[in-house]
C-alpha cells in the first residue's frame, strides 16, 4: 500500500453514510421515513467491529 492510501475500516465508512444521510434530511432531501429506514438499513447491513458475528 502507498503512504497517500489509507485503508478505511467499516465503522468509519458507516459514520460517514449516516452523517451523509442526516445531512440530507437536514435539507429537506429525504423524509423522516426515508431517513430511518436508511438508518435502519446502514446500521443493519454494514458490520462493524461491535458487531461481530460469533
Amino acid at each position: 500500500m502507498e503512504d497517500n492510501e489509507k485503508k478505511y475500516d467499516n465503522k468509519y465508512l458507516l459514520e460517514r453514510q449516516l452523517e451523509m444521510i442526516k445531512i440530507f434530511y437536514e435539507r429537506k432531501l429525504l423524509t423522516k421515513e426515508q431517513y430511518e429506514y436508511e438508518v435502519r438499513t446502514l446500521t443493519t447491513r454494514i458490520k462493524t467491529d461491535e458487531k461481530k458475528d460469533s
